[in-house]
C-alpha cells in the first residue's frame, strides 16, 4: 500500500519552494462533521496576502503540494501567461496531504481578512489539486478534498479539480507485483472522485455516512468540482511504454503471498478470473507512469515542461471570463471531441 511518507517530496525541494504563511485559528463547522482525523495545529499568525492586479479580474487560489510548488515556471504561472484575465496566487506547498490543504485554504483564504470575496467587481476560484501526499488513504483523501469543495462553493467561490498526475516506475517497488496493483488502485480511486466518476460510497466510504444524503444519496453539485481536468490521463503519461510479459506476471502474481490472501475467499473460478484481470493490470503499469521526458528529479515530479503540459491541458476547459488563448496546435491540447463536446 502507498503511504503518505513513501510518496512524500525530497528535502532538497522543500529547500527551494517558498509557501505563503500560513494563518489563524480554524472557521466555522463544514457541512460535514470532522471525522477526528484532523486537528487544530500550533497557532499561527493570520494571512495578510491579497491579490493585487486590478487589470486581472478573475482570481484564483490554488492549493497543491509540491507538484504545484515547483519552484521554475510552474503550471500557475503558465496558466496566468495563457489566461490574461486571471490572477494566480500559489498557496501550493511541500508535503501536504489533503487534509493539510484544507487546513490551508481555512488559514489563508476563508481567514484572510485581506481577502473581500464579496467583491462583486472580482470572480474567485480555486484550483484544488489532488495530493499523492495522502494517495495512500484514498477514501480519507477524498473526504478530505470533498470538504474542500464544499468551503469554497459556500463562499461563493467556483471550484477547479486537478486529478493526480502521472506517477510510477518498476525500479520503485510499490510498483512491483501486489503492490503496484494497490497503488494502481488507490491512485485511480483519488482520480475517479475528482473527476466526479465514483458514488459517494466508493469515493469516501464510511466518511459517506456523515454527508447529509449519507452513502447512498446522490452527490450535492457543492461537494463537486465545477470543472474537471483529468492530469492522469493526459499527455503527461507514457502511453506507449512496452506492456510487461503477461505470462511471466501472472505466474509471479498467483505465486506472490499478499494477491494469494486478498483472494482466499473466492472460489477457485473467481479466483482464476481475477488473476487474469490482475496480472493485466500490473502489465500495462508502465503505461501509466509519468513520461521519462518529462521527469524532474524523480518519477513523481513533472519538470517544466510536464508543468507546461499541465496548463496547455487545462486551458480548454477553463471558464470564457479567464480569456484564455490555447495552441489548437499544442499536442497537450485536448480537441473538443476527447472532452466529449
Amino acid at each position: 500500500m502507498v503511504g503518505p511518507r513513501a510518496v512524500g517530496p525530497l528535502v532538497a525541494l522543500a529547500l527551494l519552494c517558498a509557501a505563503a504563511s500560513p494563518a489563524g485559528a480554524e472557521p466555522a463547522a463544514e457541512r460535514m462533521p470532522a471525522d477526528g482525523t484532523e486537528s487544530v495545529a500550533e497557532v499561527e499568525p493570520p494571512a495578510t496576502w491579497r491579490f493585487r492586479r486590478a487589470d486581472r479580474p478573475v482570481k484564483v487560489a490554488l492549493v497543491a503540494g509540491s507538484i504545484g510548488a515547483w519552484p521554475k515556471q510552474a503550471y500557475a504561472k503558465e496558466l496566468e501567461r495563457l489566461c490574461p484575465n486571471v490572477e494566480v496566487h500559489n498557496l501550493s506547498k511541500v508535503g501536504e496531504g489533503a487534509a493539510a490543504l484544507k487546513r490551508r485554504f481555512r488559514r489563508q483564504v476563508l481567514d484572510n481578512r485581506s481577502l473581500n470575496l464579496r467583491d462583486s467587481a472580482a470572480e474567485y476560484w480555486l484550483i484544488a489539486a489532488a495530493t499523492l501526499n495522502s494517495v495512500g488513504t484514498p477514501k480519507s483523501s477524498n473526504k478530505h478534498m470533498r470538504d474542500l469543495f464544499v468551503l469554497a462553493h459556500d463562499r461563493d467561490m467556483k471550484v477547479i479539480a486537478l486529478s493526480l498526475t502521472p506517477w510510477g516506475d518498476p525500479r520503485d517497488r510499490r510498483w512491483r507485483g501486489f503492490e503496484g496493483l494497490e497503488s494502481r488502485r488507490v491512485t485511480q480511486a483519488v482520480v475517479d472522485f475528482s473527476l466526479g466518476r465514483s458514488s459517494p460510497g466508493d469515493a469516501l466510504g464510511e466518511h459517506a455516512r456523515k454527508r447529509p444524503g449519507g452513502v447512498d444519496g446522490p452527490w450535492d453539485p457543492l461537494e463537486l468540482p465545477d470543472v474537471a481536468i483529468d492530469l492522469y490521463d493526459s499527455p503527461l503519461r507514457e502511453r506507449d511504454a512496452a506492456l510487461g510479459d503477461f505470462e511471466q506476471t501472472r505466474a509471479a502474481l498467483a505465486k506472490d503471498s499478499q494477491w494469494r490472501a486478498s483472494v482466499a475467499k473466492l472460489d477457485a473460478d473467481a479466483r482464476m478470473l481475477q488473476l487474469e484481470m490482475d496480472a493485466a493490470v500490473i502489465a500495462e503499469l508502465p503505461r501509466w507512469f509519468l513520461r521519462e521526458d518529462l521527469r524532474s528529479f524523480d518519477h513523481m515530479h513533472p519538470n517544466t515542461e510536464g508543468h507546461r503540459i499541465i496548463a496547455s491541458t487545462m486551458c480548454p476547459s477553463m471558464p470564457a471570463s479567464w480569456g484564455c488563448v490555447c495552441d489548437p496546435d499544442d499536442p497537450a491540447t485536448p480537441s473538443a471531441v476527447e472532452q466529449g463536446e
